[in-house]
């Protein structure tokens, strides 16, 4: 109870007898928590908005708003007000919602119906928001059968309800009827001898707060062939210490859903489209009491078919002539809402693969062609350059001046390395004479002094 006012306040408890013949009505008060005191004498205080210094009447603030600085701040998206300690009278923080969920409100967290868990497939889970299964059937010491059955709610901001049905002795003392609002309760549920009808004897709860929602699939229930290759939709529940019968500190239940179309087929006529699977060595879903699994098998959990990539697997065929045929068949589970579909395509008869080595091929050859022509067109210019040499340096004789050279070199029987690291002046020296040789060829004496002139030049390499 939240006291807003300074003001005195009585608080009364009032007791009632169950009018049973036992006489043993017991009332144990155990702690009475006071805070935020005048005075002094409260276990402790917590955080109060504030209107006015002088007065100390508290505010609250609005849902899904925290109070920092005596000023309330509303919550970011995706994220909740929360309390950072579980008997803080406020909420103090903003606590981020789990994976593939969102809040609308800012005060809980809740999973779309309509989602893609974090892949490109997209689900619908309306149908099943809420479900109801039922586990194999038990029997006690005595024989009495008995069998369990589980509300869960899947997607949505509905919570489910497990009640206990009242003996006849709680009805004459109008007891109230013990009912549980959860996301996941389990009602342990009693048929009669005849077996019309059902009782509840017991309930307990196994989802009070939800702890993860994901693509996952558990070791306990390995996947089929037949399963598409499709990942189970995954949801872990948890049920505190406080509320839990269990002997256990917490209950944790793993209730993974799986694609199955064929149960379409098998229970046509039925309202109820599911399969319970359980792990082979714990009929009742668990081992130890504390951790369960549970996996329903239904086509309700299967992805939603449509026209693009997600109802289809395609087939391409040869290209042929320039046309390729392509083939969508639908996923099995898609069988009843798509049908298959032929298109055909322009294609190249040349694969990607190909072309991208015809294409490196072509580069390489024109670069070496490139290449090629380059060398070719720069030894036509030297060639012409060494002829237009070769004429100006002997333009009479049809001997060329490095023949000549080249017998004289022969003659000569030493000093052959000093001759031809001294040829090109020897050249050099050559080519003033016959300038002077063609000169006086003009007047003529072209071959007497030509001589005399060669006999020169050879002597004068020598002597160099």
């Amino acid at each position: 109870y939240s006291i807003q006012y300074s003001d005195e306040i009585t608080f009364s408890w009032l007791f009632a007898s169950d009018d049973t013949d036992e006489g043993v009505d017991e009332v144990r008060i155990y702690e009475i928590r006071v805070t935020n005191t005048a005075l002094g004498g409260s276990d402790r205080c917590v955080s109060c908005l504030t209107i006015d210094n002088q007065k100390t009447e508290c505010k609250s603030c609005s849902p899904g708003h925290i109070l920092l600085n005596n000023t309330c701040i509303p919550c970011a998206k995706s994220t909740i007000a929360s309390r950072m300690r579980p008997n803080d009278l406020v909420p103090t923080i903003c606590k981020q919602c789990i994976n593939n969920t969102i809040t609308d409100d800012g005060v809980s967290c809740y999973v779309p119906c309509k989602q893609a868990f974090n892949e490109n497939i997209q689900y619908d889970l309306n149908e099943i928001s809420t479900i109801e299964f039922h586990g194999s059937k038990l029997f006690t010491q005595k024989g009495s059968g008995y069998f369990h059955v589980f509300n869960a709610s899947i997607c949505g901001k509905t919570s489910v309800t497990c009640g206990k049905t009242l003996t006849s002795d709680e009805l004459k003392s109008s007891r109230k009827q013990t009912k549980i609002d959860s996301k996941l309760c389990r009602m342990g549920s009693v048929p009669d001898k005849n077996g019309d009808a059902i009782s509840v004897a017991y309930v307990d709860d196994f989802g009070e707060e939800l702890l993860n929602v994901s693509l996952s699939t558990s070791k306990y229930f390995p996947p089929l062939r037949s399963d598409y290759n499709l990942t189970d939709i995954t949801f872990v529940y948890r049920a505190n210490a406080s509320t839990s019968q269990s002997s256990c500190s917490e209950r944790i239940t793993y209730l993974s859903l799986r694609c199955d179309h064929l149960l379409d087929d098998e229970k046509e006529n039925l309202p109820i489209k599911y399969k319970l699977q359980t792990p082979n060595d714990c009929v009742t879903g668990t081992c130890d009491g504390c951790i369960f699994y549970f996996l329903l098998r239904t086509p309700l959990a299967c992805p939603i078919c449509n026209n693009d990539t997600n109802g289809y697997r395609t087939f391409f065929g040869p290209c042929k002539f320039g046309r390729q045929e392509v083939r969508k068949i639908p996923y099995p589970y898609c069988s009843h809402n798509l049908i298959e579909t032929v298109e055909i395509h322009r294609c190249s008869m040349l694969s990607l693969e190909l072309q991208i080595i015809f294409g490196f091929f072509f580069i390489i050859a024109g670069i070496l062609i490139s290449v090629v022509i380059m060398c070719w067109r720069k030894n036509r210019k030297l060639e012409y350059r060494y002829m237009q040499l070769v004429e100006n340096v002997n333009p009479d004789d049809d001997t060329p001046v490095d023949n000549v050279c080249a017998q004289i070199s022969d003659e000569e029987d030493s000093d052959d390395e000093v001759q031809f690291k001294t040829q090109s002046k020897a050249k050099k020296f050559m080519n003033v004479v016959r300038k002077v040789i063609r000169k006086s060829s003009n007047n003529g004496n072209s071959e007497s002094l030509g001589r005399d002139s060669f006999l020169l030049t050879s002597t004068s390499t020598n002597d160099v």
